[in-house]
């Protein structure tokens, strides 16, 4: 049961590795199941790997960097280093864990244009006893109890949040009902979600405009013209402007989602930091 647990969280961890920060994809480099040893071995044949590396903690440097090799029992000098900006607790020293993240070379200068928001917490002395030696940038650090040390936890949503939320679902909802109900045009059912979707857009880009979001603002105020569009057309029963009011409407909140909205690991969205 143990290895079965492990495998499925590994398996999620992987995924969201893959995918990257926002869960785009893109290209992003599979994971290479590895050994410390085995980079320590040819490190130049590993540089750039995006690994999945079992090893054993060998000592912990600070608050988000430590060192691992293969052998528990002693250090051997064959070591890993490994930085964890995210991480949240220190690993157990002599402990096996799982390190997934990109195989690079030792340098606070590489660091820094890795992860831009991270300061590097070691001595110039420890930075110089591992400058050039091979480190891996942790995405994932996963304990024997399948804790990944490195996950932040989630945050619970700001009343905006939340409000957004609510206006995402029911346009989602809205435009689902027009979309079915123009095969047979009720135009009571369709003056409501037009109604509904002329609020929701409304009290979103209120939303955007209180976090200066321009492009999101930009395109609230758009489809707020085409669901106003979408209402006198009802009324007139000009169906086939009905729908283009609506085709004018998808593609505007797609755009938005994806520029503005970042899928977290618990399932709900937020607001993209920055955005």
């Amino acid at each position: 049961m143990l290895a079965s647990g492990a495998a499925l969280l590994l398996a999620s961890i992987a995924v969201r590795a893959e995918q990257g920060p926002q869960g785009g994809g893109g290209g992003a480099k599979p994971l290479v199941p590895m050994t410390a040893s085995s980079i320590v071995r040819d490190p130049a044949a590993h540089m750039g790997e995006n690994v999945s590396m079992m090893a054993s903690v060998d000592a912990i440097l600070s608050k988000t960097v430590f060192t691992v090799d293969q052998d528990k029992t002693k250090s051997t000098g064959q070591d890993v280093i490994v930085i964890a900006p995210s991480l949240q607790a220190p690993p157990e020293v002599n402990a096996y864990l799982t390190v997934q993240g990109e195989v690079f070379k030792f340098d606070p200068a590489e660091i820094a244009k890795r992860n831009r928001s991270y300061k590097l917490d070691l001595s110039p002395e420890q930075i110089e006893k591992f400058r050039g030696k091979p480190a891996v940038m942790a995405t994932a650090v996963v304990n024997n109890a399948l804790i990944d040390l490195a996950k932040r936890p989630i945050a619970p949503p700001s009343p905006a949040e939340v409000a957004l939320s609510g206006h995402m679902k029911t346009i989602n909802s809205a435009m689902g009902v027009v979309r079915a109900g123009l095969e047979k045009p009720d135009a009571a059912q369709l003056k409501e979600q037009a109604a509904a979707l002329k609020k929701a857009f409304a009290d979103s880009e209120a939303i955007f405009k209180s976090r200066n979001m321009t492009t999101a603002i930009t395109w609230a105020g758009e489809a707020l013209k085409h669901a106003t569009a979408m209402e006198t057309a009802v009324a007139a029963g000009k169906w086939d402007d009905v729908k283009a009011a609506a085709g004018g409407i998808q593609p505007l909140c797609a755009q938005c989602h994806g520029e503005h909205r970042e899928r977290l690991d618990d399932g709900s969205y937020r607001i993209k930091s920055g955005g």
